[in-house]
Parts: C-alpha cells; sequence; structure tokens
C-alpha cells in the first residue's frame, strides 16, 4: 500500500495507537498529533552496516539517518536491552525492551521423538547438535562449517535446518561429511519442535542477533544453547557460550555442553524459558506500555 492509502484508513479508522512492526522508513511520514505512534525496532543497523564495504563515514551517515527516523516515533521499542542500550547511547529518550516470547505449547520437551533419529539415519548413541537459521555469510556458516569439521565422526551429528545464499555451500559440505544431515528450510512449527527437542545442544555461529529468538525456541525445548556471548536475555545459561569467535573455542563449548547433557540440565533450561519468555508477559508488558503512551505517566528514563 501506498502512504496516502495509509493514511486515508488512519483517518478513516482515528486510533489511539499506530505501531509500525518490521520497518520504520514510514516513521517520518506518518508522525501525527493525532495518535501516538511506536515503532518496534528489530534491527541492528550499527552491525548491519558494518556488513558492507563502505567508508566510515558513510556507515555512520547511516545510524544518524536511523536514529533521527525513529526519533520521530513516541516510543521506539525494542527486543533486547542490548538494543535498548544502543539506542539511548545515540540519544533517544523513549525506548523499552519488550522480550519477544515463545508458544510453549510447541516448544516443549514433550515434543522428543524417540524414533527421529531412525528415520534420519542417524545413530541414537551420538550427541545431536542443530543449526536452524539463515544460511548466509552474516550468520558466520563459514566458522560453524570448520567448528563441525573438528567433531569426531562416531560421536556427534550435526543437523542443518535453513535457506540462503550459502544454502549450495552447506549442501556440499553434508555429502562430504557422513555426520551431518541437511534438511533445508522447515516451515512447520511442530517439526522443528521436535527436531529441537530430539536434539542436545543448538550451536550458532553468528555475532550479530538482535534477540535470538531460535535460541529461545530451542532452550525451550531442552537444548543446550552454545553461540557467541552477546549480552542477550535469551543467553541466561552462560557456562556454554563462547568469547572467541575460533573454531578451537566453539569445540572446547561443545566438549563442555556434552558432558552437561542429561535429563536434569533439559529440564532446567526448559524451566526457565518457559517460565520467563511467555507469550502471556510479552503481551502483558506491551499493554501496560500502551496505556503509558497513552497518558501523562509516561515519562522518559
Amino acid at each position: 500500500s501506498s502512504l496516502k492509502e495509509i493514511k486515508d484508513i488512519l483517518n478513516l479508522e482515528k486510533p489511539d495507537i499506530v505501531e509500525l512492526e518490521g520497518t520504520y522508513l514510514p516513521a517520518v511520514a506518518l508522525s501525527s498529533t493525532e495518535y501516538r505512534l511506536i515503532v518496534f525496532y528489530h534491527s541492528d543497523v550499527k552491525s548491519d552496516v558494518n556488513l558492507l564495504p563502505l567508508p566510515e563515514r558513510l556507515r555512520k551517515r547511516i545510524v544518524d539517518f536511523t536514529v533521527k527516523t525513529l526519533s520521530k516515533a513516541d516510543l521506539v521499542l525494542t527486543p533486547s536491552k542490548k538494543q535498548e542500550e544502543f539506542l539511548r547511547g545515540c540519544g533517544l529518550e523513549r525506548v523499552r525492551t519488550v522480550n519477544l516470547g515463545v508458544d510453549t505449547e510447541v516448544f516443549t520437551p514433550s515434543k522428543r521423538n524417540p524414533y527421529l533419529s531412525t528415520f534420519l539415519g542417524i545413530k541414537e548413541s551420538t550427541f545431536k547438535i542443530i543449526y536452524a537459521g539463515r544460511l548466509s555469510p552474516e550468520k558466520n556458516i563459514d566458522l560453524l562449517l570448520e567448528t563441525v569439521s573438528m567433531l569426531d565422526v562416531a560421536t556427534f551429528h550435526f543437523i542443518v535446518v535453513g535457506d540462503g545464499p550459502l544454502r549450495r555451500k552447506v549442501e556440499s559440505f553434508a555429502k562430504k561429511h557422513p555426520n551431518v544431515t541437511f534438511l533445508g528450510y522447515i516451515s512447520d512449527k511442530e517439526r522443528l519442535a521436535e527436531l529441537y527437542a530430539s536434539s542436545d545442544i543448538f550451536l550458532s555461529a553468528s555475532n550479530s542477533e538482535t534477540f535470538g529468538l531460535s535460541f529461545l525456541e530451542a532452550q525451550a525445548c531442552g537444548c543446550i544453547l552454545v553461540a557467541p556471548d552477546m549480552g542477550l536475555e535469551t543467553q541466561p545459561f552462560k557456562e556454554f557460550l563462547v568469547k572467541d569467535l575460533t573454531p578451537e573455542s566453539f569445540y572446547c563449548a561443545l566438549l563442555e555442553a556434552v558432558n552437561q547433557v542429561s535429563l536434569h540440565t533439559r529440564s532446567r533450561i526448559s524451566s526457565y524459558i518457559q517460565e520467563n519468555f511467555s507469550w502471556k508477559s510479552t503481551f502483558d508488558k506491551l499493554l501496560d506500555l500502551y496505556e503509558e503512551v497513552l497518558s501523562d505517566r509516561f515519562v522518559s528514563i
């Protein structure tokens, strides 16, 4: 839809709040005294521009443009405290964190399928490691594959779920390594939950996540998360996180995780996620902020 069509709808409906989800560029055009404008900012402009082959001066202009655009909103929401702190450091004051949630009825250890290993041709005795996400350079897929190539074939099996520009590279890697299974993109949440619950460890080499929803879903199913420590709320179990982006660091973290794999650990991880990241708590906080932004109680903190 064009901005004119959107404005026509707003004039007709006369909402109290308009929330932009997934994009912030229309904020300048949609800012109004007739309603409160909220932007849920899911991006990480600092990490994004660092991936581009641009001079530092141009990168700074992109960050400044983003901040200036977001400043047109009455309230900016972020999925993590890390992003809130970054935006506050850029001069924005009306910023709040609202963690995303996980469907705890879908993503649960009870979805474990004892027949999955047989179906995929994986030995039940092996430790099952899974990655689910975009197969692209910013996810450090090369580092992921280099780490997996260090693992003992008889002890570990790596399952890859996802699609992206590096798909062919991952497919080729899987063909050369008997302990790697590539499943492609899976949209069915039930099947994804089954894979998580039937795996032991979720492995990610990405260090540019703004929230880490896949981290949350995998841990809700009882997986141990091995990933770079990004200071995210979705990384509560610090003992398995990696400080250095090297295959050796990931390999050591995997060995530590393997030593902790047990029903007790699965229960501890899944229980924490289910208690702290339910969709109910997410929407309760969101509704509280809606009331706050509509009243005189809303102040910058």
